[in-house]
This record gives C-alpha cells, structure tokens and sequence, in this order.
C-alpha cells in the first residue's frame, strides 16, 4: 500500500538533492537512492513496500529532474524518460536499502 504523504518527501527530497547536484555532480546520481531511502524508512513495512515506495519516489524525482536538467539538451520527452528510468531503478535500490536499515535498527 502506497503512504503518499512519504512518497511526496521522497521526491521533494530527491529534486532538491538533485538540484544541488548541478554543484555536486556525485549527488546527482544519489538523489533517487536518497529519495527512496526516506520514503520507505518513512512507511515501513516488507521489501515490497519499501521498493514500491522508493520506486515511486525516485521515478517521479527522477523524472522532474530529467525535465528539468535533461530537456534542454535532449527532446523534453526524452528527459522526462531517462530521469524516469533512472530515478525508477536507483528509487528501488534506495526503498530496499530503507527498509534494511530501518529493521537491522528495530525502528
């Protein structure tokens, strides 16, 4: 079950991490991981929950930033689609990788 209220924390978190990775370019490629990370610390649960949370989280950052950063040296779609992926794959890994951590610390 999707908690959007997470979710919408996730992908502020991850446009604004990303944004600041126009300085910081490393950061760029860890803002859907960060993203998804607080999104399912945040809703708890099973593996599920936490990539489906973390995955929605990353891929809608991940598409903002694509539009944001990538639309004007690619097609506008082609940005929104690569951010998307991107933040979609990177989002799962950071929702896994939240709910690990947050049962290894009995949270």
């Amino acid at each position: 079950m999707t908690n959007w209220t997470p979710v919408i924390i996730g992908i502020v978190i991850t446009v604004i991490i990303g944004l600041i990775g126009i300085f910081l370019p490393f950061l760029g490629i860890l803002a859907p991981i960060i993203g998804g990370f607080v999104a399912a610390y945040m809703v708890g649960g099973d593996y599920k929950d936490g990539a489906v949370n973390g995955g929605i989280a990353g891929a809608f950052g991940g598409a903002i930033l694509g539009l944001v950063l990538l639309g004007a040296f690619t097609a506008i779609i082609g940005g929104l689609t690569i951010g998307f992926i991107f933040g979609l794959i990177l989002g799962i890994i950071g929702g896994t990788i939240g709910i690990v951590v947050k049962g290894s610390f009995g949270a």
